[in-house]
């Protein structure tokens, strides 16, 4: 594509951010796929909420912490070499949150591994999947670099692998079953924004070496080329429902239509990445709207969050969304941050009132 961004550098700045308001939302209730559960521990999600330190039904305390999986509780990949000091919360019988540690409004371990990317691209100027891979070995390896108590399987197998002597090219895994997962397009957000005026074929290749460095898959690449064209298409200043009919779901509109409420899947590609589309096409004017129907539908719904705040957020910009999402921990931070991510191709967005200062006076969390 080479057109410019031209007056949607706005809405490219504040993408990353949105994206993250998507994760902290939904952060105190992923994986719950009971809704009166749900309903009964949290009410309705309207913000930034902190997690309970209990989970009934959680199922961290059946994960491998030596590698993927479900399985022994006795490995140290969680615990030693990362999640330091939180291996005590995957005991069996525990029932912890899976982010229990975190704060209301804080974001989970992959917004977190997104903003270091994000910290990658802006401090070398493009990306590169091995300097991003020592990155991300060193975040993931230094005691108190987060907070969060849960990794997901890829990280796991990673780690199993590096501290096997495996090259950190050669670390990535599968398991057949986790890995292909919907969190793998959370961390494309800022590849996906920064070469937004590259062409298609640069910019499914950096998509791929970023999926690759953590992931060994041949499943999720056509899935993150769609969520890309997408977020790309709106990015120009297509609207959101056109973009998803033209490069995601020709027929999302009947679907929408004939779906009596909104759907609760798991966090396998095939079936979270048409519930993103369904979200996104049925919430598309309203960003708050779209975060929490997401956020309170249950399921795996922080990865999707992520990524339907970056779509809405590319969508409407940062003015859109609500007063709450301002109490964004670390929030100052991620804005200067998405907004020198853009400034690197477009120096003129630095100097815009829009993203020098977002809007004041935030209502208190609910």
């Amino acid at each position: 594509m080479s057109t410019t961004l031209a007056a949607s550098t706005v809405s490219a700045s504040t993408s990353g951010i949105d994206s993250v308001v998507g994760d902290a939302t939904a952060m105190p209730v992923h994986w719950m796929y009971n809704l009166n559960q749900l309903r009964r521990d949290y009410g309705t999600i309207r913000g930034f909420v902190k997690p309970n330190d209990r989970f009934e039904g959680s199922i961290m305390n059946l994960s491998n912490t030596g590698g993927g999986g479900r399985g022994s509780d006795q490995g140290d990949i969680i615990g030693s070499v990362i999640n330091h000091n939180k291996k005590k919360y995957w005991v069996r019988g525990g029932n912890y949150h899976y982010h229990l540690g975190l704060e209301a409004g804080e974001n989970t371990l992959e917004a977190q591994l997104t903003r270091l990317l994000a910290k990658g691209i802006i401090e070398r100027g493009e990306f590169r999947q091995a300097e991003w891979l020592q990155d991300y070995i060193q975040f993931m390896t230094t005691p108190g670099s987060h907070n969060d108590t849960y990794a997901s399987t890829c990280h796991r197998m990673f780690f199993a692998n590096f501290i096997r002597g495996q090259p950190p090219l050669q670390c990535a895994d599968n398991d057949g079953h986790n890995v292909d997962a919907i969190d793998a397009l959370t961390n494309l957000v800022p590849i996906i924004v920064h070469y937004a005026e590259a062409s298609r074929e640069e910019r499914n290749i950096k998509v791929a070496e970023t999926i690759a460095a953590t992931r060994r898959s041949r499943v999720l690449q056509p899935y993150a080329e769609n969520f890309a064209d997408i977020l790309v298409a709106v990015l120009h200043g297509q609207d959101l429902r056109e973009a998803i009919v033209l490069h995601g779901n020709p027929s999302i509109r009947s679907a929408v239509a004939a779906q009596r409420s909104d759907p609760m899947v798991a966090c396998y590609i095939d079936s979270s990445y048409p519930a993103l589309l369904y979200f996104a096409y049925k919430y598309a004017d309203d960003v708050e709207a779209a975060i929490l129907a997401s956020a309170n539908a249950g399921g795996e719904n922080v990865a999707r969050g992520s990524c339907l705040g970056a779509l809405v957020g590319a969508a409407h910009g940062l003015r859109a969304f609500p007063a709450w999402s301002h109490a964004l921990k670390h929030g100052d931070e991620i804005l200067h941050e998405t907004r020198q991510l853009v400034g690197l191709r477009h120096p003129e967005l630095l100097a815009t009132q829009e993203c020098t200062s977002p809007p004041t006076d935030p209502s208190p969390s609910s």
